[in-house]
């Protein structure tokens, strides 16, 4: 079973986009044939108010509030929390990346102050059923190939050498359809376990550990 929650195409010239998912969680299946299903956004490049990016919803994610709630010409926010329901997770999502145009302009210039990452995701929800963490996954899936990219046989050997320090990691660059994903409990840098309604503040800069049963 696969959920998709967010697309994010990428402005690598006037004519050419390139695609990623991001902030995607799923449990362990086929990847690439999903891609059919994204649509290149409508409006011209040049028109994008987050360029060079444009944030879409995937085709199983509702985004609730927003006015993009479906693959359509208006893009998601930047840099302020949405709602989203899928299948398999109801929540929230924030994304922010340092050289786009943020929708909330002083809290992107306080979350990188300081900072040398170049962007940002928080995931805060509940899944619709139980699962086991061993299952869920999150990382970055490319609808082209990667320019530059290593021949296969070196990204086989990337891939076991990774392997063995990372568990649970999938590294793809040599194919049509690339990708690197991920085990979500060894991938995030922060995780918190909370109740409902005592969730912490998913726009601040620094958001607290707290895995503690």
């Amino acid at each position: 079973y696969y959920n998709n929650a967010i697309i994010v195409y990428y402005m690598l010239s006037a004519s050419i986009l390139a695609r990623i998912v991001v902030a995607s969680l799923l449990t362990m299946t086929a990847f690439s044939s999903h891609f059919a299903q994204f649509n290149v956004p409508k409006m011209d490049p040049v028109d994008w108010p987050h360029k060079p990016v444009f944030v879409q919803p995937g085709s199983d994610t509702k985004v609730i509030g927003t006015g993009g709630e479906s693959n359509d010409n208006r893009p998601l926010p930047l840099g302020v929390p949405f709602e989203i329901d899928t299948p398999l997770f109801k929540g929230k999502i924030l994304i922010r990346f340092r050289n786009a145009k943020s929708d909330d302009p002083g809290t992107h210039d306080k979350y990188f102050e300081d900072r040398k990452r170049l962007m940002q995701t928080v995931i805060q929800g509940q899944f619709k059923r139980p699962i086991s963490m061993s299952e869920v996954y999150v990382g970055s899936m490319f609808a082209l190939p990667l320019a530059g990219a290593p021949p296969p046989m070196m990204t086989k050997i990337m891939d076991a050498v990774i392997r063995r320090i990372a568990p649970g990691l999938i590294l793809d660059l040599s194919s049509t359809s690339p990708k690197v994903v991920a085990l979500l409990a060894g991938t995030a840098q922060t995780m918190s376990i909370d109740p409902p309604g005592s969730e912490p503040d998913m726009t601040s800069p620094e958001i607290e550990e707290n895995v503690a049963s």
